[in-house]
């Protein structure tokens, strides 16, 4: 919560249309944020839109804040003027009609990049180290040394091994010196071949099959777009060394997953981490359920106690320049422009 003398104060108007108002918590305000709203700008309004206990949209508003806006709330909203995001993509609205009408966009992927950077090495750490075979053992109540001797050959370390880094933005950069810093060979896919301190080589999409040939860590970091779906084919699992694990904290669509559960029956590659899914939640038939050698979570590779506090941030200060309205303010919005993950 904001300290009263460190408000922003606007007497501006402006109505906002919010989708933030489900039942789970990343997606719900905070009373102490709408109360600390009203506080510091006293004349802009927030309207609960698109739940289901409210409109889909509202006609009047000229913000729209969440995460599940869509074309027709778009076009159901004349005046709108900002979209912003709570979320890291910003796929549901990359349309014409946005671009024609210079609506502004931001999203909040500034947030979660020490979160993405933590599960991301979490996932390694654990898939290295065999954490998800200890469980299993534990489950059987047979966790000794001579149990987890099965598994010698699928133990790893981190320093002098190789992870690639597919996608290389905000997300990408803190974990290829994460990565450096534990001593590992780090190469990264991004939209050009460019120098980096933490990076040993560079690739572009196009050569994925020969990035990940030879990787020990293939993390995907890819938003969703015309480029990257499904860009994780059978061709390149069947490309990948058989004691490699692949990690997706990025988006389920950019993966073949019926290409990749085959991989893993195979044992083309020796594990995966998975946050993400083509369909959302995993539906119970999925294979992925039962394999010893995957690492499951329910999309929450970005989920930190502290999301809300650094949102409050975000919005806040764009929301002061967006009320002001002149040029100099304008430019001071954070991420205005579409930002691709794939830098």
């Amino acid at each position: 919560m904001i300290s009263k003398e460190n408000v922003i104060l606007s007497n501006k108007k402006a109505l906002v249309a919010c989708d933030l108002f489900l039942p789970l918590r990343l997606y719900h305000l905070p009373k102490w944020l709408q109360e600390d709203l009203k506080i510091a700008f006293p004349n802009v309004e927030i309207i609960p839109v698109n739940t289901p206990d409210s409109p889909l949209t509202t006609s009047d508003a000229t913000i729209y804040w969440g995460n599940r806006i869509t074309p027709e709330i778009i076009q159901n909203m004349p005046k709108l003027e900002w979209i912003h995001f709570g979320s890291v993509g910003v796929n549901r609205v990359n349309i014409d009609e946005v671009s024609k009408r210079g609506i502004l966009i931001t999203s909040s992927k500034g947030l979660v990049v020490s979160s993405m950077v933590t599960s991301a090495i979490a996932f390694m750490t654990n898939l290295a180290r065999g954490m998800h075979y200890n469980q299993i053992l534990r489950n059987k109540k047979d966790m000794d040394r001579n149990s987890f001797d099965n598994y010698f050959d699928q133990i790893h370390e981190l320093a002098g091994e190789h992870c690639l880094i597919v996608g290389f933005g905000d997300v990408g950069k803190k974990l290829a010196k994460v990565c450096k810093a534990l001593e590992m060979n780090v190469s990264v896919i991004g939209k050009s071949i460019k120098k980096h301190d933490s990076v040993d080589n560079f690739f572009t999409l196009e050569k994925i099959a020969t990035a990940v040939s030879n990787a020990d860590y293939v993390i995907n970091l890819l938003p969703l777009n015309n480029e990257t779906e499904q860009v994780f084919t059978q061709k390149v699992f069947e490309k990948m060394k058989f004691s490699a694990f692949f990690i997706n904290i990025g988006r389920g669509e950019t993966v073949d997953e019926d290409a990749l559960i085959v991989a893993l029956k195979n044992k083309n590659i020796t594990g995966a981490g998975l946050d993400v899914f083509a369909q959302e939640p995993l539906t119970s038939s999925s294979p992925l359920w039962n394999m010893e050698n995957v690492i499951l979570s329910p999309h929450v590779a970005g989920l930190s106690k502290g999301y809300w506090d650094r949102q409050a941030k975000l919005f806040m200060y764009n929301l002061k320049h967006y009320l002001e309205k002149d040029s100099n303010s304008m430019n001071n919005i954070i991420d205005m422009k579409f930002n691709s993950v794939l830098e």
